[in-house]
């Protein structure tokens, strides 16, 4: 598997993927990841979790995983790791190993299969966890108040009774069980700069979609 530092890939050893993993207390996954902020702040904040971003776009995560890999003393940490990867193609080595995944403020094709939703992509993202393992998908639903703007992306109606009257079925018959479905308010931190960006200024608002992993 390989790893990006920078705006370079690297070969991540199997002995030391094993190693990560066996002393991490439990594995983040944020699928998505964009400039991977959220990932260098978590593995901050729990240095005992292994933290994982994944996203398809290198040259967005380059400079966190540039800062994540540099020296403990000018603040790098070694339990932050950054793979250039899509949701419909994740490496074969993150298969069942996730206790917490994470969707932050989604587009494109991610986007589509939280809120179409998308069967298989969602049985993608639930490949990567753990029975009983916990989501937390942040979707800006400013997009959603625009049915002109909504229409050209392709993209369903959305609210929270849509949630559970649409999508916690197909979520369930993915391996994903929908236990909490709620807005936030703007002022809750977002997770990343493109987040911010997102949720800053009038009618900006967050839906949160919680739950568990199940075995199907």
């Amino acid at each position: 598997m390989d790893i990006l530092v920078g705006k370079k890939p690297r070969p991540l050893p199997e002995e030391a993927w094993s190693g990560l993993l066996a002393n991490a207390s439990q594995v983040l996954v944020d699928i998505g990841t964009g400039d991977g902020s959220f990932v260098l702040r978590s593995a901050r904040e729990h240095p005992d979790w292994l933290c994982i971003g994944v996203d398809p776009v290198a040259e967005a995560m380059a400079g966190t995983s540039r800062r994540a890999a540099a020296k403990p003393a000018r603040g790098g940490v070694g339990n932050a790791l950054f793979l250039v990867a899509s949701v419909e193609n994740l490496p074969r080595e993150l298969a069942g190993v996730a206790a917490r995944v994470t969707v932050n403020y989604p587009w494109g094709s991610l986007l589509k299969a939280l809120v179409v939703p998308l069967p298989p992509m969602l049985s993608n993202i639930a490949g990567v966890a753990r029975t009983g393992a916990r989501f937390d998908f942040l979707i800006n639903l400013s997009v959603f108040h625009d049915a002109e703007y909504r229409a050209r992306l392709g993209l369903p109606d959305l609210d929270i009774d849509r949630v559970w009257n649409e999508l916690a079925p197909l979520y369930r018959g993915s391996g994903l069980e929908i236990e909490r479905a709620e807005l936030l308010e703007d002022s809750e931190r977002a997770r990343s700069a493109w987040g911010n960006r997102l949720v800053l200024g009038a009618r900006r608002e967050t839906l949160a979609i919680r739950g568990r992993f199940l075995q199907i």
